[in-house]
């Protein structure tokens, strides 16, 4: 503490003498750890106010850089952006007069680490096209050291810079660095290679302009490959890599390979190489060199940094980019320091610390935390072997290849979807033995080869909406040329191909990996159009790994796989093919679960089995059953025990499915459904702390209506009693005991019980009136359920008009009043209102409809109806036009005396004409046809008229809608067919005027001749037709032309004549 306050007081009059002593002290205050009075204000005090007294002093200049090396990684000191520029261009200074460039770049990267670079008005001069670190970086210094610091310390650069000038420049730069002839040994090559590629994955991370991508992608697409076989690499090689809209070409040329061989020198007889300048250790911290080697004289290639005014020209290496460029302008704010986590800064490690400190707890910037591949330069030595050597070259170019493919898989996340297939070409060409598979299939390293699958799993999962379009059936490519669709197919035929071979010789710890990248192109292929056979051998080789003694990671892998398999095309006749004649699969399964391993994948695949391929394991339910039963009752996860109650689910509505197909005895069922009762779901229902009380509802909703009405009548109490208990707001399993009540509510053994349907809908009613507005999720649930209820009143006023009468009107208007709130909701909720809405109104009956306050309940619901006719999603709009239509069904509540009248019947036609979905079209026509009498139409008669023959005489609907197209043209024959027979005598004027303009006619005539005729027509529709002609005849001749509409026989040639001169005396 008292050396920095020391060199705070400090001044221009004190001696040079005296201010070398005080840096040296506080240096080897700093390297002998005494850090726990040192004050970070202080030290930027200390070191602010020293390099002003440095002068022309070269020692003091590199001895206060080797003090800001120590202090700023020892210390948390935050700079003002002025402080910050004059610390840089005092560094810049030094480095322009000096030849100490290490430790003058190893300050200038610890002053930099973790700040805002955007703002630093010496920018330019660090990153512009002459920039000190990118000159640095393509080895324009005499030490190889200092080039491996600079692209360190651009490494750590670009986690703040944002120009995309600069990042665009840096990259043009690394780019000519990795591609060109690099001088030095393998080692060294080996090492510039691995900074660079750092280098650009930092890039990459930070940037998604689609120009970088490409270059980034160039270059990974070779070093991927870097001493891949411990021999010495070439220069690599940068083939051009587009990222196209949909590239179909091959990016590689034919034949061509590279880095198998390295490249044969043509000279001979050279010597052995001199040892390079970089490999001599560099001086102690603290020992300057001599006078006669900081005076040697400047070459010619020197920068411009270099330089005091900047203004040389620097001669750069062969192949170095030239962008002209203007410096960007920087704002003088205060700086922003990043709030990421602090990396390591920059020193020289092969200096060594004074005697007495401990290298362990010494600062070790190069020490790599990233990576566990050891490359440590501390463990050879100068005087290694020649294997020692390899291997130390061998672990460099690792890294290196690890690098590059986790950038791959980076900068694939990072591509946009619509241009992966370039990418996807690049990396697996038609050759299996190149591009990524030659890394899955040759790489040495494990760690290599499982990022090697990360990324070609990430490569699938990009390129994974052009996978569809594969076809490799017989037929499916018979042109003169190479469809896309068989060519994708053969990829994917390769890659599955490729995958399964490398299964048996994988080792345990990199086969998990291998089965996730197969899971990942398992669920994206489309096997029903590939040959058969593939995902057959895919689930034989997953379950081959399903008892992997030791391996729990494999075990674990081939689950997901074989769920993978169970999940895509659901159901998959091959699969299906495939249990059945692998059952011991099941069995397998069961036993993972038995010893309580892998129980939530066991668990998840055993839903998937019962989900979609119950039938050819049908025999091993009861199974299923005890193992279910006892993961429930053994497992003190929640997770699990709700997996093992979703296999109960699932395996109930498999069960209720074979019953209806007649596969399975009702007895059976009965007795397992007692056994599921008593031991496992009234245990869970009864206790009110319970956390899995919604999946045991979930249960009792797939009992089913034969098996419900086999049970005792104390059984049956026994679950009303316990569903109707849980629906108090205060208990977790509201949601899901309204939505089981929902479903038991429309058996037809308990539909009928008053009492039961009355407490289900006040349990609903107080569910919607304390459910906040928010929860979607129960909202959708309970309103779900209040449309089953009122479908089965709907249903008992039609079977048994004794229960209209015995039901509650209080309990009615609380039902229609809770919709009418609700309807407020998302349109997710909105879609079952309407539809209960709608039954509710059917429901009504006459003495509940003459009572005032329900004629406001029945206006406001009408109006609720049309709203959502009109606006919402489409199944809202479906769902209130047939709501609609159940309310018009009640012949109480007839048009003819509403005040919504005239709403409803312009709101429905507008949609018949206008609206652009054809199921909403056809419901909406069906509601205009629901008017029993002539007079429930009143003056909207002739619009309902019109509306009809304007939509007939549109041709509408595409090759996609034919059959909506045909269902709607019927539904207006039909309800002109209505129209007819009511229509009174007042009517024929109107009716007659807006018949269509005559070159209509023909098209008119063709298209209701052939549905009115049609086979399809019910008997009810059937006679509606004949009726209609009959009152055609009879008010010929003003509507012959509707009885030829509706009669297959051709238009006399004076038809248009004649419908004239009727009108005409008509109207005389």
């Amino acid at each position: 503490m008292e050396g920095w306050n020391k060199a705070i007081k400090l001044d221009r009059q004190t001696p040079k003498s005296e201010l070398s002593l005080t840096l040296q002290a506080l240096s080897f205050e700093l390297h002998s750890g005494n850090l726990a009075t040192t004050n970070s204000n202080e030290v930027k005090a200390g070191l602010l106010n020293v390099y002003k007294l440095c002068g022309d002093e070269t020692k003091l200049q590199i001895k206060w850089c080797q003090l800001a090396v120590l202090a700023l990684n020892a210390t948390q000191c935050v700079f003002t952006t002025q402080e910050l520029n004059d610390c840089t261009s005092f560094i810049l200074e030094v480095c322009s007069a000096t030849n100490y460039l290490y430790c003058t770049v190893e300050a200038l990267g610890a002053l930099l680490y973790n700040t805002d670079l955007n703002l630093l008005r010496t920018l330019d001069n660090l990153l512009g096209e002459r920039g000190m670190i990118l000159e640095l970086c393509l080895g324009l210094a005499p030490e190889r050291e200092v080039q491996h610091l600079a692209l360190r310390c651009l490494n750590n650069m670009l986690n703040s810079v944002t120009d995309e000038m600069f990042v665009t420049h840096i990259v043009s730069t690394l780019t000519t660095l990795a591609t060109s002839r690099l001088h030095g040994d393998n080692l060294n090559r080996a090492r510039l290679l691995m900074g660079v590629m750092k280098c650009l994955q930092t890039v990459a991370k930070h940037n998604t302009s689609q120009y970088l991508l490409e270059q980034i992608l160039s270059i990974v697409k070779g070093s991927i490959f870097e001493g891949a076989h411990q021999t010495a690499s070439p220069a690599i090689s940068l083939e051009s890599l587009s990222l196209d809209e949909l590239n179909l070409s091959d990016v590689n040329e034919p034949g061509h390979t590279r880095y198998s061989q390295p490249r044969v020198r043509n000279k001979k007889g050279r010597g052995k190489r001199k040892k390079q300048e970089s490999r001599d250790s560099p001086k102690p911290r603290m020992e300057l060199q001599t006078d006669s080697n900081r005076g040697r004289k400047r070459s010619e290639q020197e920068s411009s940094w270099r330089s005091p005014n900047r203004k040389q020209v620097v001669n750069k290496p062969h192949n170095s980019p030239q962008i002209e460029r203007t410096a960007p302008k920087h704002s003088s704010p205060s700086m922003q320091h990043s709030a990421s986590p602090k990396l390591p800064h920059f020193t020289n490690k092969q200096q060594s610390a004074p005697v007495g400190i401990d290298k362990n707890t010494a600062f070790n910037p190069h020490r790599q935390t990233d990576f566990s591949v050891s490359t440590s330069e501390s463990e050879y030595s100068e005087s290694d072997t020649e294997e020692g050597m390899q291997n130390k070259v061998s672990a460099v170019k690792c890294r290196t290849r690890l690098t590059s493919l986790q950038t791959l898989q980076h900068c694939i996340s990072c591509v946009h979807k619509s241009r992966t297939y370039s990418v996807w070409s690049a990396f697996l060409p038609p050759d299996p033995t190149a591009g990524l598979l030659r890394v899955l299939q040759k790489e040495p390293n494990m760690k290599c080869r499982i990022a090697g699958f990360g990324a070609l799993s990430a490569l699938i999962e990009s390129a994974k909406h052009y996978f569809v379009a594969a076809d490799s059936r017989p037929g499916a490519g018979k042109a003169p040329y190479t469809p896309f669709s068989q060519s994708l197919a053969t990829d994917l035929l390769t890659l599955h191909s490729e995958l399964l071979q490398q299964v048996p010789g994988c080792v345990p710890t990199v086969l998990p990996h291998l089965f996730q990248c197969l899971a990942v192109l398992v669920i994206h292929t489309p096997f029903s159009k590939l040959k058969p056979g593939l995902i057959s051998s895919i689930l034989t080789e997953a379950t081959k790994h399903l008892s992997s003694v030791g391996h729990y990671k494999v075990e674990a892998a081939a689950l997901s796989l074989l769920c993978a398999c169970l999940t895509v095309e659901t159901p998959l006749p091959e699969v299906g093919s495939w249990l059945a004649s692998n059952e011991q699969t099941v069995g397998m399964c069961l036993e993972h679960l038995r010893k309580s391993t892998h129980q939530r994948d066991t668990l998840q695949t055993l839903c998937q089995i019962l989900r979609f391929y119950f039938t050819p394991v049908i025999h091993w339910w009861p199974q299923i059953t005890e193992a279910a039963k006892l993961t429930l009752a053994s497992s003190v996860d929640t997770l699990i025990q709700n997996m093992a109650l979703l296999v109960l689910e699932e395996l109930g509505r498999a069960l209720a499915a074979a019953l209806e197909a007649r596969t399975l005895e009702l007895s059976a069922l009965k007795e397992h459904w007692i056994n599921i009762l008593s031991n496992a779901l009234v245990p869970i229902l009864q206790n009110e702390h319970s956390p899995i009380m919604p999946g045991a509802c979930d249960i009792l909703s797939t009992i089913g209506n034969a098996v419900f009405a086999s049970f005792e009548v104390h059984t049956q109490r026994l679950i009303m009693t316990l569903l109707l208990a849980l629906t108090n707001p205060t208990v977790p399993a509201t949601s899901s005991a309204c939505r089981c009540l929902g479903v038991l509510v429309m058996y037809p053994c308990i539909r009928d019980d008053l009492l039961f349907v009355a407490d289900t809908a006040n349990a609903i009613i107080t569910a919607l009136e304390t459910t906040d507005s928010a929860d979607s999720g129960l909202l959708l649930r309970v309103s779900w359920s209040l449309g089953n209820l009122s479908d089965t009143l709907v249903v008992n006023k039609l079977n048994n008009p004794s229960f209209v009468t015995d039901f509650s009107d209080i309990l009615l208007g609380r039902l229609l009043d809770v919709s009418l709130k609700t309807a407020a909701s998302n349109d997710k909720v909105k879609s079952n209102i309407v539809r209960a809405l709608g039954n509710l109104l059917r429901f009504m009956k006459q003495s509940t409809h003459d009572k005032a306050h329900f004629r406001e309940y029945v206006a406001k619901s009408v109006d609720c109806l049309l709203r959502a006719c009109t606006s919402g999603m489409m199944k809202t709009r479906w769902n209130a036009c047939y709501a609609l239509v159940n309310t018009l069904q009640n012949p109480v509540l007839s048009p003819a005396d509403s005040s919504w009248a005239a709403d409803l019947f312009t709101t429905l036609t507008s949609v018949v004409v206008h609206c652009k979905n054809y199921k909403v079209r056809i419901n909406a026509t069906l509601a205009l046809a629901q008017c029993s009498t002539r007079a429930c139409y009143g003056s909207n008669f002739a619009t309902v008229w019109g509306t009809v023959l304007v939509t007939l005489s549109d041709e509408g609907g595409g090759p996609t809608m034919c059959g909506y197209t045909e269902r709607l043209r019927l539904q207006l024959v039909l309800l002109m067919c209505h129209l007819v027979v009511l229509h009174g005598e007042e009517d024929k004027v109107e009716m007659v005027r807006r018949l269509p303009h005559q070159h209509l006619h023909g098209t008119l005539i063709s298209q209701c001749s052939a549905v009115s005729t049609a086979d399809t027509l019910s008997p009810t529709e059937q006679d509606l037709v004949t009726a209609a002609r009959i009152r055609c005849q009879q008010s010929a001749p003003l509507l012959d032309l509707v009885l030829h509409m509706l009669t297959p026989t051709p238009l006399p040639s004076d038809t248009d004549a004649f419908i004239t001169s009727d009108i005409s005396s008509h109207s005389k």
